[in-house]
């Protein structure tokens, strides 16, 4: 048992604190806040930065003290709208309960933090549990606005009819967030399914590179282009097969020539056409094709070189000229299948940036979606304070007792004014008298003088 302001308080901080961890979240999934800084010296220039969602949250957190300060002098106003000075008692009751639960260490322990953070997280959503504190507030100050307003604007029966039109439509929406969210699944589950696609093909297209690698050097063909190329790309495919979509967007070469130049360098369509040439020899060498017509070939059994492409990394047709290789080379073992995989990763481009385009504007929309949920738990507020002015019987007050609060505050304000006019006047009185004595004072000590010191 601790009491003391500090332990008081607890529960209300921390409350707090886990609403603006899981706001600053959201915000910061929309670009709107953020989480990172910059350290500079005394001339200005950048020196360094950080992350930081403890600092970040600073801003936020206060943001949501004063308003729950607001939002605590408006619920008392509710209050007495509801009860007058009942409801004013059992409002500040309710109010003190959790800080004295905790002085007596009856309150849970409740972690409103998230488990992680992600920094620039769009579609990262925070704790479920830090969403109460955020929802509880919308919905108090939809209920807290509501009544003031019927009360005092003298709204009737016509109102809360209105307001049921505007209130079932939302339900609606819950039926259009489906789809979208099931369209969406659609898009992340294909992104992932065609990135762990390109990811393996690299992979199964790297461990060909280096066996042919080994083969140019067990030979002393060192120095043909395809097996410089075979020493040269092996970085980029390794790259490809440990990167996400983002990497093969940004970093992927955007045709097929590009996949056969040296990493930041370019290369010539004649120096790609010898590479395939040499490529294509390679496999007739390990691999021979026996064609004896048109339509009719015999290719090589399947050996520890000789394999057959996956049907899914040769779905795109071999690039031109026609006779570089055989069109029907997917239906073939091969021992390098360059010819087969490189022209699918140039036709996978395009579409993984328009998946990855569309998965990005998936995500935050799940933070719109989040913002548009505490917009819902204020009008929820405002439904269940329609039915609050139904018990409190407010449609059968007379006139004089409806606009409660109006008449208090005026008849604050009119105290107020009384007591400001008698210290303004009382003040004036007083140095109106103090005036006068301090004026008879100086007309006595002149009269007092000397004329010699008058003169002077």
């Amino acid at each position: 048992m601790s009491i003391s302001i500090a332990s008081f308080l607890h529960p209300y901080l921390k409350f707090l604190h886990g609403a603006a961890y899981n706001l600053h979240q959201i915000l910061e999934g929309l670009g709107v806040t953020s989480s990172s800084f910059t350290e500079r010296d005394i001339a200005g220039k950048v020196i360094g930065g950080y992350w930081s969602p403890d600092e970040a949250i600073v801003i936020t957190f206060g943001f949501l003290v004063m308003l729950s300060m607001l939002l605590t002098s408006l619920l008392a106003a509710a209050a007495y709208t509801v009860g007058k000075k009942r409801g004013l008692q059992i409002f500040f009751v309710v109010l003190c309960l959790p800080g004295a639960m905790n002085c007596l260490d009856l309150f849970p322990n409740i972690n409103y933090l998230p488990t992680r953070y992600t920094i620039n997280g769009a579609g990262k959503l925070g704790s479920e549990v830090g969403l109460i504190p955020l929802l509880l507030m919308c919905v108090i100050t939809g209920w807290t606005v509501m009544v003031i307003a019927y009360d005092n604007l003298n709204l009737t029966e016509r109102f809360r009819q209105i307001y049921d039109h505007f209130w079932f439509p939302l339900a609606l929406i819950a039926a259009v967030f489906f789809v979208a969210d099931n369209g969406a699944n659609e898009d992340t589950a294909l992104l992932k399914a065609t990135t762990a696609e390109i990811q393996s093909a690299s992979g199964y297209l790297l461990s060909q590179i280096r066996r042919y690698d080994d083969y140019c050097k067990a030979n002393g063909l060192e120095d043909l282009k395809s097996c410089q190329w075979s020493r040269d790309s092996q970085w980029t495919f390794t790259q490809i097969k440990e990167g996400e979509a983002d990497y093969f967007i940004k970093f992927a070469p955007d045709d097929s020539n590009g996949f056969y130049s040296a990493p930041g360098k370019t290369i010539s369509a004649e120096d790609v056409i010898t590479i395939r040439t040499e490529i294509a020899e390679y496999n007739q060498r390990l691999c021979p094709v026996k064609h004896f017509s048109h339509d009719l070939s015999q290719t090589s059994p399947l050996s520890s070189s000789c394999e057959y492409v996956p049907y899914h990394y040769c779905s795109t047709k071999p690039d031109g000229p026609p006779g570089v290789v055989d069109d029907s080379i997917g239906s073939h073992t091969v021992a390098l299948a360059s010819e087969c995989i490189i022209p699918r990763f140039a036709a996978a481009k395009p579409s993984l940036k328009q998946l990855s385009t569309l998965a990005s504007q998936h995500e935050k929309a799940k933070n719109h979606r989040w913002l548009y949920f505490l917009a819902v738990a204020v009008a929820v507020g405002a439904k269940v304070a329609l039915t609050t002015t139904k018990l409190c019987l407010m449609d059968d007050r007379s006139k004089a007792d409806r606009r409660r609060l109006t008449r208090a505050a005026r008849q604050r304000l009119g105290q107020c004014a009384r007591i400001l006019k008698r210290l303004l006047v009382g003040s004036g009185h007083g140095a109106w008298v103090a005036t006068t004595r301090l004026t008879k004072l100086l007309k006595a000590i002149q009269g007092s003088l000397p004329p010699q010191n008058q003169e002077k």
